[in-house]
């Protein structure tokens, strides 16, 4: 009975420090908001704190044509931009070769996730960095 006990002690143990088992469960999005304009409005500001390699979506529908502006300050944050049918995410960031004066023109209709979060090196040193949002759809 003691090796029965031992084995599988050693077992639950390998297996709650598994990186493969710690990776699957992990859910990376500290969070996910849902952008609302006010009426009238053509932005919207938030704020939040991103730690270590977590990040923050924030999603919205647009159509074909739009322009996106993001102005994002504070920490050592980045923005990128998905959809669907995109191939890859466009970095949407104040230096991004994407923007054309300071706006992305949106390819698609439908919904679009903005992702913030830090460079690998700060989320490897499990830094928090705060940041400052506006989003900004015409």
């Amino acid at each position: 009975m003691k090796k029965l006990t031992a084995s599988l002690l050693i077992a639950a143990s390998t297996l709650v420090a598994s990186p493969a088992v710690l990776a699957a469960t992990a859910d990376n999005a500290a969070k996910t908001v849902n952008v609302q304009f006010k009426r009238g409005t053509s932005s919207a500001h938030y704020t939040g704190k991103v730690n270590g390699y977590k990040y923050h979506d924030y999603t919205f529908r647009a159509r074909k044509g739009q322009k996106l502006q993001v102005k994002l300050s504070g920490g050592n944050v980045e923005p990128y931009l998905f959809h669907s049918k995109l191939s890859d995410s466009v970095n949407v960031g104040v230096n991004s070769p994407e923007l054309t004066n300071g706006v992305y023109v949106l390819p698609y209709d439908g919904t679009y996730t903005l992702r913030i979060n830090q460079p690998r090196a700060s989320a490897r040193d499990g830094k928090t960095q705060q940041y400052w949002l506006m989003i900004g759809i015409r």
